[in-house]
């Protein structure tokens, strides 16, 4: 049995509720990704709580995720910001439902040992605030960052101390941040919360964020092993859910709905060619 996928709210970001709703259902997606911006409209319309689930479930959908959140290790105003988007992120939550919110790694001015300690300490803290939600917090590690790789990652999710946090395994930012398959060995196949999947080439063009945002490819069409790792990660005992993230020129010059469904074919079919290789 393939595991549940669902379309990363950044794969269709300037579609409304509505629209992204429909793209996923039509395409077959078990859930979405959501941002607090992608129910504005529909808040400034008058929409209610009750009002979004009944759409979500009149489409046989679950939200999956919601966020992302940057700047929580951050001090004074970047900090009093991050804190008001965080408690957003949970509002959201609490209108739709959600299994996790996404925070991504970011960088504090200390040596290395004094920064990892700094940022487990506050993700502790957000892991806390989270848990008065009922969320997990999935950490996801960027390459420009000073969390570039897993190792790195799941240290700070160690050190953090909390239950409800893990790591998000995006194969994009695995392969460009250096995570060898040894750092993803010495994680707990439970604390994996997510998995995002994108393809792509092994040279950077452009620098790391240029690339990111433009050149993603679909699954099966780059160069990276990608049935390769998902067999790897499959046999860990990893059954976190799969959100299909391809950001580029090219995707987004295409309607949402063709978008969505090119993005699940995709998926599907290098996960069915990781399996058929056991």
């Amino acid at each position: 049995m393939l595991p549940e996928i669902y379309l990363c709210a950044s794969m269709v970001n300037e579609a409304s509720f509505d629209e992204r709703l429909a793209a996923a259902s039509a395409a077959g997606y078990h859930g979405i990704g959501l941002r607090p911006a992608h129910v504005k409209d529909d808040r400034a319309a008058g929409r209610t709580d009750a009002d979004l689930r009944a759409r979500l479930d009149e489409h046989g959908l679950e939200v999956i995720e919601v966020g992302f959140a940057a700047g929580w290790w951050a001090d004074g105003e970047q900090g009093a910001r991050a804190v008001a988007h965080e408690r957003a992120l949970y509002e959201l939550a609490e209108a739709v439902g959600a299994r996790h919110v996404l925070f991504i790694t970011g960088a504090v001015d200390l040596p290395p040992k004094q920064a990892l300690e700094l940022l487990a300490e506050r993700f502790a803290a957000v892991c806390d605030r989270a848990a008065g939600h009922g969320l997990k917090v999935a950490l996801e590690c960027l390459p420009w960052t000073g969390v570039p790789d897993l190792g790195l990652g799941w240290d700070l999710v160690r050190q953090a101390g909390r239950g409800n946090g893990g790591i998000v395994l995006d194969t994009w930012h695995l392969r460009r941040g250096g995570t060898t398959d040894d750092m993803l060995r010495a994680i707990p196949p439970e604390r994996i919360l997510t998995i995002q999947i994108s393809d792509g080439r092994h040279e950077v063009v452009g620098g790391h964020l240029d690339d990111t945002f433009q050149r993603r490819e679909l699954p099966g069409e780059g160069e990276f092993d990608l049935a390769g790792l998902m067999r790897l990660v499959e046999s860990l005992g990893v059954t976190a859910p799969v959100g299909v993230e391809v950001l580029s020129e090219r995707m987004r010059a295409l309607p949402v709905p063709e978008r969505a469904r090119l993005g699940l074919e995709a998926t599907r079919a290098v996960l069915a060619a990781a399996r058929a290789t056991h």
